[in-house]
């Protein structure tokens, strides 16, 4: 498992300098999987080394990269039109002066309140009717509350209005400097006939989708204790490198 892009390095006093060589190299290794020229496999594999990078905008970009392909089942690139612009600015990212920031935020809500709640409520059922497989029975109305949870955790996630055109970047501002920067970047445009491009069929996503949720469901005690801890919340912005 890949650790999270939005999880900052741990603070050295030092301020991070650009890895040039590092930077081509996995933008080269991006532009071939969106050539079709690697699988997800053998890109996955050629871009491992850089998600311990010193650089942390290549950091950023090899470990963002991974949600985007599956590396359980080989395919050929398959993104939506969103995604292909998405993998367009973090190329431009990459070939620009910039480097990127992010900014880690926790907040509380009533929502921590609920799941300790429920979880007290489960306790209570643990107490009152011992341990067994019994308590699958209980678990299912819980884990729908969690997954009540969930979303209305998502909802309070901020999101500007320009965020699907910009991202990474925070302002039209930071995409200029970085077009500015990034001498001769091009974006590509998205190919024809991609958009209908699955990695599995409809069924078998269905099939994933309840497997997910029944999991979910009889577990529930476990994201309800993550449900307790304060709401996270990263936002990206890109500044001018230093050196």
């Amino acid at each position: 498992m890949h650790p999270n892009p939005y999880d900052p390095p741990a603070a050295t006093g030092v301020e991070p300098q650009v890895d040039r060589a590092a930077r081509a190299a996995l933008t080269e290794q991006i532009r071939q999987f969106l050539d079709e020229r690697t699988s997800a496999f053998q890109f996955d594999e050629a871009i491992d080394p850089f998600r311990a990078s010193s650089d942390p905008t290549v950091r950023f970009v090899a470990l963002t990269v991974w949600f985007h392909y599956d590396d359980c089942q080989d395919h050929f690139v398959t993104l939506s039109k969103p995604e292909w612009d998405y993998f367009q600015r973090l190329l431009l990212l990459l070939e620009s002066d910039q480097q990127i920031e992010l900014i880690s935020e926790r907040r509380w809500s009533w929502t921590e309140l609920l799941a300790l709640g429920c979880l007290i409520g489960f306790g209570w059922c643990v107490w009152q009717f011992g341990w067994g497989l019994h308590l699958l029975a209980f678990s299912i109305p819980f884990g729908i509350v969690s997954m009540i949870i969930a979303r209305l955790r998502e909802r309070t996630i901020s999101r500007g209005a320009y965020d699907p055109i910009l991202t990474p970047f925070a302002s039209f501002a930071e995409l200029s400097e970085a077009y500015r920067t990034a001498a001769g970047f091009a974006k590509k445009r998205y190919p024809r006939g991609l958009a209908k491009r699955r990695i599995r069929s409809g069924v078998s996503e269905f099939g994933l989708r309840l497997q997910w949720y029944a999991v979910w469901l009889m577990l529930s005690p476990i994201p309800l204790l993550v449900q307790t801890l304060p709401i996270s919340e990263t936002r990206t912005r890109v500044k001018p490198a230093a050196g």
